[in-house]
């Protein structure tokens, strides 16, 4: 029997590049979301609202949906779950001795400066996270990381791009929904330090690739680990990438000062995120920046157009 991948929202950027990624190694998925249930080859999504879920129903909806002797190569939490919810997770994994794999991000370190941050360097605390999406994260790691006896791993990334993101890496185009429109139009980008800044990115499907193997390596249980592309770009040449692979001239960048207590200052640091993890250095990455911009426009100007501005909302916590 095929093992099965569990994907914890499994029908947005990452949950679909879970889905390739999976089937092509010959796992069965089994995707829980917002989405209608629907059954295809290899993959089914089911129904689930987490955010109403009663206390116990996560748990119970598993244990329906996976019995017993059915194998579990990973559970992938992609969704951000309630601290209730990972909790019963991790306890339906610990019942079945099943990885699991969380995803988080790299804006929770307390990076004071430092120009490359690696997992040695502080974490943020609730006490010192100024904002509601690095309160939510920081809420989401210290749930998981209680349950000692999980083979959990958390992968702290940054910038995802893939079918249905949006573009735009720093201010004042952070996740932009217009940003195409600007580029056909040729108004000018105003971007902060006029796009003179490092930003550390990775495609969904490299992340997803990532999330299995780590899952399938033993040495990696119970750690948190940075996993981005190991080659940081240019804000700047990353804009242009945009407009070359659109046809278009290279944008005017103007300057920006954002303000330095927003929550989109955190993006304006010039930082590049490594790992000290050996397992993070034997990954295989795919997507380097061109190629993953390209992918991310297979969706098509218009269809780009609708996807609107939801990632920013939630990244600011609303």
């Amino acid at each position: 029997m095929a093992p099965t991948v569990v994907a914890l929202g499994g029908t947005g950027v990452i949950g679909s590049a879970l889905r390739n990624v999976a089937a092509q190694r010959g796992y069965k998925v089994l995707s829980l979301s917002l989405d209608p249930d629907m059954n295809l080859p290899g993959w089914r999504n089911r129904f689930f609202d987490f955010a109403i879920a009663a206390e116990g129903a996560l748990a119970a909806f598993l244990a329906s949906a996976l019995p017993e002797g059915t194998p579990i190569h990973a559970i992938c939490n992609i969704a951000g779950l309630s601290p209730r919810s990972i909790s019963e997770v991790a306890e339906f994994a610990a019942m079945r001795d099943a990885p699991l794999a969380q995803v988080s991000s790299c804006l929770l370190y307390r990076t004071d400066g430092q120009a490359s941050i690696d997992e040695d360097v502080p974490t943020l605390t609730a006490d010192t996270a100024d904002f509601p999406y690095i309160k939510l994260k920081l809420a989401e790691e210290t749930a998981l990381t209680a349950w000692e006896h999980v083979a959990w791993r958390i992968l702290r990334t940054n910038h995802i791009l893939g079918r249905g993101s949006l573009l735009g890496c720093i201010p004042d185009h952070n996740r932009d929904p217009a940003v195409l429109a600007s580029l056909r139009a040729g108004k000018p980008l105003r971007l902060a330090r006029r796009g003179r800044v490092r930003v550390s990115f990775i495609h969904a499907e490299d992340l997803a690739a990532a999330m299995l193997d780590l899952c399938a390596d033993p040495s990696t249980a119970c750690q948190i680990m940075n996993v981005v592309n190991p080659e940081s770009v240019m804000a700047d040449a990353y804009f242009c990438q945009i407009a070359t692979l659109l046809g278009l001239p290279e944008p005017n960048i103007t300057e920006l000062q954002p303000e330095p207590e927003g929550f989109w200052a955190l993006t304006a640091r010039d930082t590049h995120f490594t790992s000290r993890h050996p397992a993070v250095d034997r990954l295989t990455f795919r997507y380097d920046l061109a190629s993953a911009l390209r992918d991310t426009l297979l969706v098509g100007e218009d269809e780009y157009a609708f996807l609107g501005g939801h990632m920013r909302d939630r990244l600011q916590g609303r």
